[in-house]
């Protein structure tokens, strides 16, 4: 019997999600990774409704990239779909690909909140810790 998804209760628009941190590899302790370096590469993992959003900072060259991809566990378009990304002044908008995914080069690692914008509904995750 092939498994199906449930009946569609999302998008629910107007609704907003806070996003909360499941998973963090900087406070994983490997033999590989004793101690954080300044320039380490990390991934976390947020879980807010029926979306997971799967974050990673990579470094390239002398700059970093913050890399992202919203995955959700119903059936659910990312046509159209914003994310916002607010760091002290500065806000920046990039639209999510057909894939949910999303890539910001960064200028600074100073903490940050993004809103991501989904068929109505908005996923929250403030606070996000860049260094």
């Amino acid at each position: 019997m092939r498994d199906r998804l449930p009946p569609r209760t999302y998008p629910q628009p107007g609704l907003v999600y806070t996003a909360i941190l499941v998973m963090d590899s900087r406070n994983v302790r490997t033999p590989l990774r004793r101690q954080a370096q300044p320039r380490s590469n990390w991934s976390q993992l947020y879980q807010a409704g029926p979306y997971h959003i799967d974050l990673s900072l990579r470094w390239e060259d002398a700059a970093a990239r913050l890399v992202g991809q919203v995955i959700s566990r119903e059936l659910v378009s990312f046509d159209q779909a914003q994310v916002f990304m607010k760091q002290g002044a500065n806000t920046l908008k990039m639209p999510l690909d057909l894939s949910g995914r999303f890539s910001f080069k960064l200028t600074s690692l100073d903490d940050c909140s993004f809103e991501l914008h989904i068929q109505g509904e908005v996923v929250r995750l403030d606070g996000l810790r860049l260094s």
